[in-house]
């Protein structure tokens, strides 16, 4: 994890002006999200109509984090060297909270139809070559569910090649993520916390 001080802030990085902008909008958005944490609590332990004041509350606090968000991902795109110069640890800490980048990807098609088609036909095959003695690459029940849909999870294990005889093909996407401040626990002070108590019921 990434730590860019402002004392070590050059022109060729970040100013201090810009930094400090980062830092405000992660105190708000941790503020706002320790704030919603305990108003969607609040609203799951009382009955809907003695909740409905904390709804517009909820659904603001929900608007301004998307909005924060947003914001940050900005900053941080605009600045991505300067924060996360180093590739595999893409985490960056202040004291009021952090911003994450993490890989994923997604199978995306255009016709369904026609993926379930190639999908039976290349299943035809694979029994084929079962019965020759060969060794079957899929099923039809890993790639296709019951319901008609193709089996994304079973697709996503293919490799791109085999993907596009289905017409699928895998889009990778960069998830931005921000992580807000939490307090972390005084282990020390509840050992001894539980160590008084031990004591005075002793």
């Amino acid at each position: 994890m990434s730590v860019l001080r402002a004392e070590t802030l050059t022109k060729k990085t970040m100013n201090e002006k810009q930094y400090n902008t980062i830092n405000e909008l992660l105190a708000e958005y941790s503020r706002l999200n320790a704030a919603l944490e305990a108003a969607e609590a609040e609203i799951k332990t009382v009955q809907l109509a003695a909740a409905q004041e904390l709804l517009p509350k909820h659904a603001q606090a929900k608007i301004r984090l998307a909005n924060l968000e947003a914001e940050l991902r900005k900053v941080a795109d605009a600045h991505y060297e300067a924060l996360f110069p180093e590739d595999k640890k893409r985490t960056h800490n202040t004291p009021f909270g952090g911003l994450q980048y993490r890989k994923s990807s997604s199978l995306e098609y255009d016709d369904e139809e026609k993926v379930l088609l190639k999908i039976r036909l290349a299943c035809q095959e694979e029994l084929a070559r079962e019965a020759v003695g060969r060794p079957v690459r899929f099923t039809l029940a890993q790639l296709i569910r019951t319901h008609e849909e193709p089996n994304l999870e079973a697709l996503s294990e293919l490799d791109d090649a085999t993907l596009a005889l289905f017409g699928c093909r895998r889009e990778q996407k960069d998830n931005f993520k921000v992580i807000p401040f939490a307090m972390k626990a005084d282990k020390p002070a509840k050992r001894d916390g539980k160590r008084q108590a031990a004591e005075a019921a002793g």
